[in-house]
């Protein structure tokens, strides 16, 4: 049975260096191999006989427990390579399987990058350890979701144009305008499947999607990042990208006024759990102006002397948010613990239901630019509220209310005053109601 066992050697010209830890593999008399690691202790602080640092020494704790535990995890390591390779294992063959395992990267079979593509292939699976230029921090889930988005309609866009790959030296203005037009309106093909009496029949189905302004404006905002990171690593040589316009348009979104969320607040849920918690959770954004990622993380030791106290995953603002009534009511309807956790894409679906069954059900026309046309569509108020409406209300009612912009964005995190006007969606009438009720401040009622 094969065992492996860690040493020392040491000269007289050692006495009070650090020498490197050793590891003798044997398989019976007649098989070793050697391993000299990167892996160094002081010789008067090596028990050879358990092979780890004597327990009598002084030394801190977790430096001693990262140490053995560094030395029995190599120990593991060479048992496996052995097992893996067998007596074919020299110990030169074993210092490369170890360095093979404890340094992949060095290993991987590099191929060159020529093409747009390929690069983005390598751009997405750097992407994880890409941060976040403003924060330092790691990018979000939605940042990394965006990139493997964009690649697929780059993929499908190549092969519209009956090509398999773009050269660096085709991304210009013609290619920006075609893929501009591909995004705004392009075909999907998917598989029907329809039950006859004895049969299953499929067909071929080929649908039209249109995609929204914002949406163009995102793939394209990806696609000039992607490009400005093959400038900086030496991939890209040209800069006809640089003019790629970035589409964006300011989106007709709602808010719910005070009253709209006081009947949230008298609605009855409580015969259907997951309505009664969506309930709540969307209360607690509509008075803490919270991000829903922001609220979902709060714990009890972030609620402490009537505020709640953290930092801003996305921008990394510390923020202080004091307990307004209702939050306060939530909060102790939980014990102070938050309602039960969901994900944010349910949560987009059961607050629908809510603001449904509490008759948010106000008439509201939007306007937005898809498939590259401008389009005009009515919906009922609760079809359009989502987990981002509750930081919205909370920017807006109190706006409405008279407190300072400086205050507020204290609360809600806001960095830019330009960034927190886009939050106000006051409507051209409530300007006008709230000017005339300052007037009559002002003024006095019978002189306006």
């Amino acid at each position: 049975m094969a065992t492996v066992t860690a040493f020392i050697r040491t000269l007289k010209t050692d006495k009070g260096k650090s020498v490197n830890v050793r590891f003798r593999l044997r398989d019976g008399r007649d098989f070793q191999v050697f391993h000299k690691s990167n892996l160094s202790v002081n010789p008067e602080k090596w028990d050879e006989k358990q092979q780890k640092i004597k327990a009598r020494c002084i030394i801190d704790e977790k430096e001693r427990k990262t140490f053995d535990t560094a030395v029995n995890e190599r120990k593991a390591l060479i048992k496996s390579i052995y097992l893996e390779k067998g007596r074919i294992l020299t110990s030169d063959l074993l210092d490369t399987e170890i360095d093979k395992k404890l340094h992949p990267e060095k290993y991987e079979i590099k191929t060159e990058i020529k093409t747009v593509l390929q690069f983005f292939d390598k751009f997405l699976k750097d992407a994880p350890d890409r941060k976040d230029k403003s924060t330092g921090r790691p990018l979000t889930k939605n940042s990394l979701n965006q990139y493997p988005a964009t690649a697929t309609y780059l993929k499908e866009f190549a092969k519209s144009m009956r090509k398999s790959d773009f050269e660096f030296s085709d991304i210009d203005q013609r290619f920006y305008d075609k893929f501009v037009e591909f995004l705004q309106k392009h075909q999907i093909t998917y598989t029907k499947q329809k039950q006859d009496k004895r049969k299953t029949i499929s067909t071929k189905v080929v649908e039209e999607k249109l995609s929204a302004q914002n949406s163009v404006g995102k793939h394209i905002k990806v696609l000039k990042t992607i490009l400005n990171d093959a400038t900086r690593q030496g991939y890209n040589s040209t800069n006809h990208y640089s003019g790629f316009r970035v589409f964006m348009e300011e989106v007709d979104t709602v808010y719910l006024n005070e009253s709209e969320l006081q009947q949230l607040r008298d609605a009855d849920f409580s015969e259907t759990q997951y309505l009664d918690s969506a309930r709540d959770w969307f209360l607690l954004l509509a008075w803490t102006g919270c991000r829903f990622s922001d609220l979902s993380k709060v714990t009890k030791t972030d609620i402490k002397d009537g505020f709640i106290t953290f930092r801003q995953q996305k921008t990394n603002t510390r923020v202080v948010i004091p307990l307004h009534p209702v939050v306060l009511e939530i909060l102790e309807k939980y014990e102070y613990n938050l309602p039960t956790e969901i994900s944010n894409q349910k949560f987009n679906k059961y607050i629908k239901e809510v603001c449904q069954q509490a008759k948010i059900n106000s008439l509201e026309t939007t306007t937005r630019t898809v498939g590259g046309k401008l389009t005009t569509e009515t919906f009922e108020k609760w079809q359009l509220v989502t987990s981002h409406t509750g930081r919205r209300s909370f920017c807006t009612n109190m706006y409405k209310r008279g407190l300072p912009t400086l205050m507020i964005m204290s609360v809600s995190g806001h960095k830019t005053e330009k960034a927190f006007l886009k939050y106000i969606k006051i409507k051209q009438d409530e300007h006008a109601s709230l000017m005339a009720d300052k007037w009559a401040e002002m003024y006095g009622k019978g002189n306006i």
